[in-house]
């Protein structure tokens, strides 16, 4: 299991939960995550106690904050202990399939496993996405998104000085550099990252949607006979079956702890479970017949994310003028610009990820009380790690099989046997227009990296990579595909590839991620992405939950 299923004390004491006897809503919602809970406390803002809306759980209440964040334990030791291990499938058909790290089932979703970074997606990359939907992304649905997550607009001095100096560089006419924005946490800091009080002296990092529905119902122990309107909670319930007749859909549930079913019905039901639970629970409903017959083959079909690369490193003292003490900070993020080459390729598709001193960037190494990480005893010098983080097409060969019956998992395809080959030969093409080697990808990645790490100085003499390591198809390069930003299972319509010329509306959701055949039944998660950005996608599925918000 990669959930813990319990109903504890610090749960029953700060929040209601739902056990009134009417079964009928408004809207229904499934799942509690960044898709979902977005979606829910937007919807109890606008409409208030005009409407009964219920959001549906699997999961149970683990902590209201970024659990990474908690403890001076080691990430991953941390991870496996909340189910977060590597999914594996013995006796898959194809021992290549496997997903680095389990989605996770709780209050809050992965938002409570985040590190809360914001960034945005680019023009270049919304071409891929519906006319409808990029034009309200861009028209200011991003910004909201934002706005919602507290976005920071600095990390502090030394960070804004190492971005102006990397501004000043040829690199600015390839790509938008900038601080990676970060969630804040509330209500202690103010937007431009100046403390209201002495509680931080910088962001955290912290936002999640637990924390979001916990201040929407109120801090009121108890449960709810919920017999009115407004937002309603349950947590521990597993949704079986999605049924429809009459105007009104079914949620037959699961109780996980006692295993009673009970059936909830709305006009309304938004499916925000995620990339692999929204397609399994779609696949195996009773509406899934009544798709149509073009869109059943695509639902689970098409799982992809962001391929990116191992770390660079390097050990710098300055760049210019601007000293680096061991004791500053930063994240800062190259935003490609796309340009286009001679041959309409994107020159770089991809993002560049800069972190300064990563080891000050979790909260549980900010307490100046405690012992504070010394990861290289004796050296004044700052370290820089980069990564390349590359946008990424859906891709056919991915996908989220239906479940044998009687069973909950599925066979998940996510190819990851030769990553190199695969994404030079498949996915490169596809997303940029890329005809490249292995061996010609990473002379690229290399010759950007060196004008990077050249800007910066180890004393006296321009930095280069620790140890001369540089990317090579046989050494370092790509790391493992991962599910961390999975998305695409349950697609709206999407540009195939960068040479095509039109959209295919051959979709499971529509631009406004209505469910094909299906009138009110919406899917709000990264499902629906057409398309894996280079940078986290979760602003932009903010602004797609701020969207249906709307609609709804």
């Amino acid at each position: 299991m990669n959930f813990v299923s319990q109903f504890s004390k610090v749960q029953e004491r700060l929040f209601l939960q739902y056990i009134g006897p009417r079964n009928d809503f408004d809207i229904i919602i499934v799942g509690s995550g960044i898709g979902g809970g977005i979606l829910a406390d937007a919807l109890a803002d606008r409409l208030g106690q005009q409407k009964r809306i219920l959001v549906l759980e699997a999961g149970s209440y683990i902590y209201p904050t970024h659990v990474y964040n908690l403890c001076r334990f080691p990430n991953d030791a941390l991870a496996r202990h909340f189910g977060c291990d590597t999914f594996t499938q013995p006796g898959n058909s194809d021992s290549a399939d496997y997903i680095g790290e389990k989605p996770q089932l709780n209050l809050g979703g992965r938002s409570i496993f985040w590190s809360g970074l914001i960034p945005t997606i680019q023009n270049w990359e919304l071409a891929f996405f519906p006319p409808e939907v990029r034009s309200a992304l861009a028209a200011g649905l991003l910004n909201q998104a934002g706005a919602v997550m507290n976005e920071s607009r600095t990390l502090g001095a030394t960070a804004a000085a190492v971005v102006n100096e990397l501004r000043q560089s040829g690199l600015n006419a390839d790509f938008s550099i900038q601080e990676t924005p970060r969630a804040l946490h509330q209500p202690y800091l103010a937007a431009d990252g100046v403390p209201k009080d002495q509680f931080f002296t910088e962001p955290t990092g912290v936002f999640n949607t637990a924390e979001l529905l916990i201040n929407q119902l109120g801090l009121t122990p108890g449960v709810s006979h919920g017999d009115f309107g407004g937002l309603q909670l349950l947590l521990n319930r597993y949704v079986e079956d999605i049924a429809y007749s009459n105007g009104r859909y079914q949620a037959l549930t699961t109780n996980t702890l006692d295993q009673k079913r009970r059936t909830f019905n709305a006009p309304t039901v938004v499916l925000a479970a995620g990339s692999i639970e929204s397609p399994k629970l779609l696949g195996r409903s009773s509406v899934f017949g009544s798709l149509p017959a073009s869109v059943q083959p695509l639902v689970g079909r098409g799982l992809t994310d962001h391929p990116t690369t191992a770390d660079m490193t390097t050990l710098v003292t300055r760049i210019g003028n601007v000293s680096i003490p061991r004791t500053s900070h930063a994240k800062i993020i190259f935003y490609s610009r796309g340009a286009p080459e001679p041959d309409g390729s994107i020159r770089y598709p991809f993002d560049v990820q800069m972190n300064i001193n990563h080891e000050k960037w979790h909260l549980r190494e900010n307490d100046p009380s405690g012992p504070q990480p010394d990861p290289r005893p004796g050296d004044s010098r700052s370290q820089v790690d980069i990564k390349f983080s590359f946008g990424n097409c859906l891709d056919e060969g991915n996908e989220v099989r239906p479940s044998p019956a009687g069973n909950y998992v599925p066979e998940i395809r996510f190819g990851n046997l030769r990553w190199m080959d695969r994404l030079a030969a498949q996915r490169f093409p596809a997303l940029a227009g890329w005809h490249k080697s292995p061996d010609e990808v990473c002379l690229v990645l290399n010759a950007v990296t060196h004008s990077i790490f050249s800007l910066f100085r180890d004393g006296e003499v321009p930095a280069r990579p620790q140890f001369e390591s540089w990317f090579h198809p046989n050494g370092k390069g790509f790391g493992w595909g991962t599910v961390h930003h999975a998305v695409g299972t349950l697609r709206m319509p999407f540009r195939s590839q960068h040479s095509s010329p039109n959209f295919d509306f051959t979709s499971v959701v529509d631009e406004n991620l209505e469910v094909a055949g299906m009138p009110n039944l919406y899917v709000c998660d990264m499902s629906v992405m057409p398309f894996s950005t280079a940078a986290n996608p979760v602003r932009t599925l903010v602004g797609l939950a701020l969207r249906l918000a709307g609609r709804l």
